[in-house]
């Protein structure tokens, strides 16, 4: 892991997206998005309350492997627009659709981590003529008890605003001690960023998560499905209820890690998805 100090020379912003940048019009808004490379196309959806950033160190990989990686930043998150009332993860997924009809995509591979899990799993249930793949990341998969402790204490209207830019530091805090001890300086920073950007909004994407009839999706899946999980994740110990009922998934597992597994340890991610997917499109 990289010192702070070289982290700190080596900071991007928000340089570090190398694809091409554009907006799609959905029922939702404008969506932001980034695409990168050539060959099968694959959506990438992040968790809350992130946003397509997450996955800027795990495109250009991706893209070199014979991918077209799209990265959408999810209506309410980053640069998209804000939707009109909390969605569900349903009403995500039908935009999802519509987002593909506007790039003129049929069929793709979808990939989610946390609340994009969620979403890839809605996506995949409901539209599986167009689902080739998918690919979810610490899926939330919850027992009654964890549904109703979430709703009740995670779900959270934005930081305020304090003069002495304590709400930043809280907020950086609150992350390194509950989802990210080992991350990357860098990755934590846009850990903040992306909650301050979501602004009084930013539980949107996690209230999906939390209502969402995760087994019921996972029960309807047709299409080829790996699920991932690493040790350290805060709900690492949803995967091996997934894998229960559905044994027919694929599973790979890392050791330790954190919530931010795509952007500090992007390659071996990017290895493990996009073998996943190019062995899935040369049988289609």
């Amino acid at each position: 892991m990289a010192t702070a100090e070289e982290q700190a020379a080596t900071w991007q912003g928000t340089h570090v997206i190398k694809g091409k940048r554009a907006y799609a019009t959905t029922p939702m808004g404008q969506v932001h998005y980034s695409t990168l490379g050539d060959g099968p196309p694959l959506l990438l959806v992040h968790q809350s309350p992130w946003f397509s950033v997450q996955y800027a160190k795990v495109q250009p990989l991706l893209a070199e492997m014979g991918i077209l990686v799209i990265a959408a930043d999810t209506p309410g998150f980053g640069f998209s627009d804000v939707p009109d009332h909390p969605p569900t993860a349903d009403e995500y997924a039908a935009n999802i659709s519509s987002f593909l009809d506007a790039l003129g995509i049929s069929r793709v591979s979808i990939a989610g981590h946390h609340t994009g899990a969620t979403i890839s799993a809605a996506f995949a249930a409901r539209y599986p003529e167009r689902t080739a793949c998918v690919i979810m990341h610490g899926v939330p998969l919850y027992t009654e008890a964890e549904r109703t402790d979430r709703l009740a204490n995670q779900l959270h209207a934005g930081a305020g605003l304090k003069r002495d830019a304590s709400h930043i530091i809280d907020r950086w805090q609150r992350i390194e001690r509950s989802f990210a001890h080992d991350a990357e300086t860098e990755s934590i920073q846009w850990a903040v960023m992306a909650f301050l950007m979501a602004g009084d909004l930013e539980w949107y994407g996690h209230r999906a998560a939390f209502t969402f009839d995760m087994e019921s999706a996972i029960a309807a899946i047709k299409s080829p499905t790996l699920i991932m999980s690493n040790t350290a994740d805060t709900i690492h110990q949803s995967a091996a209820r997934v894998l229960k009922m559905r044994p027919d998934f694929a599973y790979r597992e890392f050791a330790g890690g954190n919530s931010h597994m795509m952007y500090d340890y992007p390659e071996p991610w990017a290895q493990t998805v996009g073998e996943f997917i190019k062995a899935k499109s040369s049988l289609a």
